[in-house]
C-alpha cells in the first residue's frame, strides 16, 4: 500500500496526540479513574492521588507485583487507602441518600454522575475516601483538637509527636475481596496468617493500619463496608491521638467506635474482641430501648466497673450497648468536657517526660472529677437519668 504525504502527515499528527494523551493519562483507558480520570491538576486540587506510594511495610506497586494483584489505590490528605471495591448496585430505597452524597462530591469531581444506579470501583473508592476525610474532621472535633494543633513542626518535634493527630505518618486502610488474598498479605507483611479485621501499629513508619476481607466478613452492602472501616478508624484515630504510646480504656475506645458507626448507619455493627479482631454480636438495629431495660433492671455496667475492664475479653454483649450509650451521653451533653478529659488521658507523662499509661483507673476517676465535676457515682446517676429521659421504651 502506498502512503501519500497527506496520509503520512495525518498519521504523524495522530501519533503525536496519542503520545500526549498517554503522557497526561498514564493509565490505560479501561483502568482510568471514572471519577477524576487521573487528571493531575484535579487530583492536586483535591489533595489526592492514585499512587504509587508507600504502604504498610513496602509500597503499593511492590504489593501488586508480589501478590499478582490489581487493586485500586488512593492517597488523601490524612489517609492511604487501597483494595478491591466490587461494582455495587444501589438499592432503590437508598438512591436518594446516595444521590445527595454524589451531588456533593460532584462539586470536587465534575465527571461524577449523581443519578448513577451502580457504583463502580472508582466511585466506591472515592466515596469511601471522602467519608474517611469527613470522619477525620469529626473525630478531631470530638477530641477537642484544633485543626492547627499539629501543624507546627517544631512544636511536634519538641513533644515527640507527628502531624496526623500525633502519629508521624498517615492512617492506612486496606480492603480485600477474597479471604485468601488477605491471608497472603497478612503473612507477607505482618507475619500473621489472620483473616479477621485487624488493626496494626506500623512502628517502622509510626502509623496505624487497618485491613479486612469482604468475603470473610460477608460484606455485600456498601454501608456495611463504611461502618466496619469507620469502626476500625475510630480505634486507630483514638489510639493515634497525641501518639500511640499506651492503651486507652476499652470502654472508651469501643464505646466511641460504636457511637461513630451507629451514627453513620445503625444496621451494621462491629464488635472488637481481645485480639483486636471483630466478631458478630446479636442483631439489633436500635440499642436505645435495650439500654433502658438494662438501666431499669439495674443490670447496666457502671462507670466504676467499666474503667476496670482491662481488655475486650471482659466486655460482653450488654457491655457493648452500655459503652456506646455512655459515650452517646458524654458526647451529646458534655462534648467540650469530653474532649478535655480525653486529651488529658492521652497526654499523660511521667517525671522524665515519657508517655505514662500507668494507674489509668485513678486517672479516669480524677479526670471525671476535674472535667465533668462528677464522681463516678454522680456520673452514673446523670447518665441513667439522661438515658431514661432520652431513649424510647420501644
Amino acid at each position: 500500500m502506498k502512503y501519500t504525504p497527506s496520509a503520512i502527515l495525518l498519521a504523524s499528527l495522530l501519533l503525536t496526540n496519542t503520545l500526549a494523551a498517554q503522557e497526561k493519562y498514564p493509565k490505560k483507558k479501561k483502568n482510568r479513574c471514572t471519577v477524576c480520570e487521573h487528571d493531575p491538576e484535579l487530583m492536586e486540587a483535591n489533595k489526592m492521588n492514585h499512587g504509587p506510594f508507600i504502604f504498610a511495610r513496602t509500597d503499593s506497586q511492590k504489593i501488586m507485583d508480589d501478590m499478582v494483584w490489581s487493586p485500586v489505590w488512593m492517597e488523601t490528605q490524612h489517609y492511604r487507602l487501597g483494595g478491591d471495591f466490587p461494582k455495587w448496585k444501589i438499592p432503590e430505597v437508598e438512591r436518594k441518600i446516595y444521590r445527595a452524597e454524589l451531588t456533593e462530591l460532584q462539586k470536587k469531581f465534575p465527571k461524577i454522575k449523581p443519578k448513577t444506579r451502580t457504583l463502580d470501583k472508582w466511585y466506591r473508592l472515592h466515596m469511601l475516601a471522602n467519608r474517611m476525610e469527613i470522619f477525620y474532621s469529626e473525630a478531631r472535633a470530638s477530641f477537642g483538637c484544633s485543626p492547627l494543633e499539629f501543624l507546627d513542626e517544631s512544636k511536634n518535634i519538641r513533644r515527640g509527636l507527628g502531624p496526623f493527630l500525633g502519629e508521624k505518618d498517615k492512617y492506612e486502610v486496606m480492603v480485600f475481596e477474597e479471604t485468601n488474598l488477605y491471608r497472603e498479605f497478612m503473612t507477607l507483611n505482618w507475619g500473621l496468617a489472620y483473616v479477621k479485621p485487624q488493626r496494626w501499629n506500623n512502628v517502622d513508619r509510626d502509623c496505624l493500619w487497618f485491613g479486612l476481607s469482604l468475603q470473610q466478613e460477608e460484606i455485600k452492602h456498601d454501608r456495611k463496608l463504611q461502618n466496619i472501616v469507620l469502626h476500625g478508624l475510630s480505634h486507630n484515630l483514638l489510639d493515634g491521638y497525641m501518639h500511640y504510646s499506651f492503651e486507652l480504656p476499652v470502654w472508651l475506645t469501643e464505646g466511641y467506635a460504636h457511637w461513630v458507626e451507629r451514627t453513620n448507619d445503625p444496621r451494621f455493627t462491629t464488635f472488637c474482641s481481645v485480639e483486636g479482631s471483630l466478631h458478630e454480636g446479636k442483631t439489633l438495629n436500635d440499642w436505645r430501648p435495650e439500654v433502658r431495660k438494662l438501666i431499669k433492671k439495674d443490670e447496666a455496667a457502671t462507670f466504676a466497673a467499666l474503667i476496670r475492664r482491662a481488655s475486650f475479653a471482659e466486655i460482653n454483649w450488654e457491655d457493648h450497648l452500655v459503652c456506646w450509650s455512655k459515650l452517646d451521653f458524654l458526647l451529646q451533653t458534655k462534648p467540650k468536657e469530653f474532649g478535655e478529659f480525653l486529651t488529658e488521658l492521652v497526654s499523660r507523662r511521667d517525671s522524665k517526660g515519657y508517655p505514662d499509661g500507668s494507674k489509668m483507673d485513678d486517672a479516669q476517676r480524677n479526670g471525671f472529677k476535674k472535667h465533668f465535676d462528677w464522681t463516678l457515682n454522680q456520673a452514673e446517676k446523670k447518665w441513667g437519668e439522661w438515658a431514661l429521659n432520652t431513649y424510647p421504651a420501644k
